[in-house]
């Protein structure tokens, strides 16, 4: 393939027929699972409960009986997003960062960024020893990425992409495999695109991680029903192990969702209060004087309390680089 160029998919978008019943454990095959407990959509405010269970051998959890994928569009909407737009494009350093890490186990090839919202990832990679591609659904946010980095955007389900085995020295996958009907397939599907030795880089939410335990439903990693699949550090090994890759780096860094998960826990207050909003929608510009207390309680407590939980393999997201072996 050359030049810059989007490759749609057929009209249709997603197949019902992809979502599977799952009655055991996709990770271990275990068939024993019980249920963790039952919560709504906080982000969208809506009332329906959606059922979390959970792999007794394996510790991997999804959402019991999700909706559909015809109907995934309405749990998603523009304000959601927004917000996902807002903060790749406002996250220079996460970026910076994720790029510095992938260098360590690859220099530069080919590399397709599954998920590539509008390039923010694939930009911080230009100028490297790098060609770029990436795979996302959305057109809009695909053609802004083909303008901003020149990559090679297929627009559509990674089912749908026909990329040739062996094609990639490295897949990247951030905040993305939780949201998939079949992440095990996904796997497989990357296993087969990578070229031996390549690697696969993960960023996902840790659900055994401090802040799950300590706000429950209301924490923010959740983001029921549009993550699926809800990963441990053990499930995620178990997985990705189960495909044919080997660890080559494995952490929870130090960030937090501390702020958005209150925001829902006082949301959620407030109504059963009588209240029809007590605390700003998470996609809003606070007051300047609100933004100096943040930043305050930022740079003190919550940085503590992040550094404290990533060292203890406790941090709410889970950052993985694999290789492909044969």
């Amino acid at each position: 393939m050359s030049g810059n160029f989007l490759v749609r998919v057929p009209e249709g978008g997603y197949e019902q027929s992809r979502m599977p019943t799952v009655q055991y454990c996709p990770t271990c095959g275990n068939t024993v699972t019980k249920t963790w407990f039952s919560a709504p959509d906080r982000f969208h405010q809506r009332s329906p409960l959606y059922t979390l269970v959970y792999c007794t051998s394996c510790s991997l959890v999804w959402t019991n009986d999700p909706p559909p994928p015809c109907e995934m569009t309405y749990h998603y909407g523009a304000d959601y997003h927004r917000l996902v737009n807002r903060a790749g494009e406002t996250s220079p350093k996460r970026w910076r960062r994720h790029a510095e890490i992938l260098t360590k186990f690859k220099s530069g090839g080919a590399v397709l960024d599954v998920g590539c919202s509008s390039g923010s990832f694939l930009a911080a990679l230009s100028g490297q020893e790098w060609n770029l591609y990436g795979i996302e659904m959305s057109s809009n946010s695909a053609e802004k990425a083909v303008a901003r980095t020149g990559a090679k955007i297929f627009v559509g389900d990674v089912f749908d992409a026909e990329f040739e085995p062996e094609t990639f020295d490295a897949i990247t996958c951030f905040d993305v495999l939780e949201h998939l009907y079949q992440p095990r397939a996904t796997l497989q599907k990357i296993w087969q695109w990578l070229k031996p030795d390549g690697v696969i880089y993960l960023f996902v939410p840790n659900i055994r991680c401090w802040e799950s335990r300590l706000f429950g439903s209301y924490w923010y990693g959740l983001e029921l029903p549009r993550h699926l699949y809800h990963f441990s550090p053990n499930s995620l090994k178990a997985l990705v192990g189960s495909v044919g890759f080997r660890q080559e780096f494995f952490q929870t860094p130090p960030i937090n969702y501390v702020e958005y998960s209150t925001r829902y826990a006082i949301t959620d207050l407030a109504g059963k209060l009588g209240f029809a909003r007590l605390v700003l929608p998470l996609d809003s510009s606070p007051h300047l004087a609100w933004r100096g207390v943040r930043k305050l309680i930022r740079i003190t407590a919550l940085y503590a309390f992040s550094k404290a939980a990533s060292l203890a393999g406790s941090g709410p997201a889970i950052e993985a680089v694999f290789r492909k072996v044969i």
